[in-house]
């Protein structure tokens, strides 16, 4: 195999940030597409030399069945998945079971699990699957699990920060885009709120304007490592400078004020980022929910 494509549809997808810069470091050629585009559009970039990871929670995606069909008589097909016993497992030519169980509500514990796989995989393939690499899984599990055991105390600051925000927008770059696209879809569905995600530089064109909605904007800004004089700090700065709010998650020790709510991070290697700031941004969404909220679709 000489490149890797990932693809799924919305969650699903999203999951594939995580490791396409880990892959492309170490000189596997990795790319993302939506099933539908990669099957329809994209399809010529599948040889037999490819190795297509195709993921499905519910192991029955349209789009990813049409796609697994098709790429199946030309390369080998991993499937994710968190239901064995569906049609997606018995297409593909290696299954890789969620097993997270029954999801109730927004797919979180089957995202955090499909990017626990793919960091898996992502190392299977470098040779980087080492003991190292479990102890940091060990340690990440264990950071997430206290987080888990007092979330209510730990997100209810998050939550009074953003109770009246009418616009979110969800701000980051390289791996933890898959924080914000998943976190930006789970927004939609249980709020129907008004909610965008930018790469941070993309941001920085234009969209940045939005932020002149005041008391009622919130940026929620993913940078593992937040340094001075980039275009991260001239973003924050120029949204608070508006009247603006911004949550930070981060590994740098910078202090909260006015308007700005830090949320200190755990560093683990980028990778490995979004497994930590999802459960944390997700805690806190769903005190947004409310104990009442129930799926309505």
């Amino acid at each position: 195999m000489k490149k890797v494509i990932i693809t799924g549809m919305g969650s699903s997808l999203y999951a594939a940030d995580s490791v396409l810069s880990y892959l492309t470091a170490h000189g596997i050629p990795a790319l993302a597409y939506s099933a539908h585009a990669l099957s329809r559009y994209q399809f010529q970039q599948i040889d037999e030399q490819t190795l297509v990871i195709a993921i499905s929670q519910s192991g029955r995606s349209g789009e990813v069945i049409e796609l697994v069909k098709k790429a199946c008589l030309v390369t080998t097909v991993v499937g994710i998945t968190n239901h064995e016993d569906r049609e997606l497992s018995h297409r593909v030519d290696l299954s890789l079971g969620l097993r997270a169980g029954l999801e109730l509500s927004i797919t979180s514990k089957t995202y955090e699990l499909t990017m626990l796989i793919l960091n898996i995989l992502a190392r299977e393939l470098t040779g980087e699957l080492t003991a190292s690499f479990w102890e940091n899984i060990n340690s990440l599990a264990s950071w997430i699990s206290g987080w888990m055991d007092q979330w209510q105390t730990n997100s209810q600051p998050l939550f009074e920060f953003a109770n009246d925000v009418l616009l979110f927008d969800l701000l980051a770059n390289d791996t933890s885009l898959a924080t914000a696209k998943q976190l930006s879809l789970a927004y939609r569905e249980g709020l129907h709120n008004c909610t965008a995600v930018w790469e941070c530089a993309d941001y920085a064109h234009g969209q940045y304007h939005s932020s002149k909605l005041g008391k009622s904007y919130l940026a929620q800004m993913f940078i593992p490592v937040f340094e001075t004089d980039t275009k991260e700090e001239k973003m924050l700065n120029y949204i608070l400078d508006h009247d603006g709010r911004v949550m930070l998650y981060t590994t740098t020790p910078i202090p909260s004020r006015n308007s700005l709510f830090v949320v200190p991070l755990p560093r683990f290697e980028n990778s490995l980022m979004p497994l930590i700031e999802s459960p944390v941004a997700e805690t806190m969404l769903g005190q947004l929910f409310g104990a009442s909220w129930v799926k309505d679709h």
